[in-house]
């Protein structure tokens, strides 16, 4: 019993960890979370729901939307980008409304839900460039959390049972590492 119990529990927890936020639902059970199909195959995926994010390459307030440029990068079960993955390309997403510049500033890394509705001809610096286009419903600003964890073994000294090395007080080495994760 206690067993079944515990896994349940395990169970509840685990999906609860990966669990997509609200702003990042769709209608359809499964939206395509892949670029290169999008990319490759445009009339595939053309007004089918997808869940896409990078890094905002550009921001652009019109009339009465917003261009947004994101460059893609593969997306974790929970919708957040992969920071130390390899960027797929490029598509372009239009919110209704305006968005704030200062906010979705370039480099921030941004998830969107939304519709496929084409393809759009543009440049990258002087590159000629086609974009696929994606009608924004939802979207989620991430932060890039730094974490450093420090070990620091000379602050204790060598003492095993009754022989307690004094001299080597204070000596030892440090171990650093540094983590990156990505939040809310």
């Amino acid at each position: 019993m206690f067993r079944v119990l515990f896994l349940g529990l395990l169970t509840v927890f685990m999906v609860g960890c990966a669990s997509v936020p609200e702003s990042l639902r769709t209608q359809s059970e499964s939206p395509i979370t892949d670029f290169m199909l999008i990319r490759d195959n445009p009339a595939i995926a053309q007004e089918q729901e997808v869940r896409l994010g990078g890094v905002i390459a550009a921001i652009h307030n019109e009339k009465r939307r917003t261009r947004i440029e994101i460059v893609s990068l593969p997306l974790t079960s929970d919708g957040r980008p992969k920071i130390d993955a390899k960027p797929q390309g490029r598509f372009v997403g239009y919110a209704e409304g305006f968005i704030e510049p200062l906010e979705y500033r370039p480099g921030r890394l941004l998830t969107v839900v939304g519709k496929v509705s084409g393809q759009e001809q543009g440049t990258v610096g002087d590159f000629d460039y086609q974009f696929p286009v994606v009608d924004i419903s939802g979207r989620q600003l991430w932060q890039v959390k730094q974490e450093i964890r420090i070990d620091d073994f000379a602050r204790y000294h060598d003492c095993i049972g009754t022989r307690c090395s004094f001299m080597s007080y204070g000596v030892g080495f440090t171990r650093g590492e540094v983590t990156q994760r990505v939040t809310k």
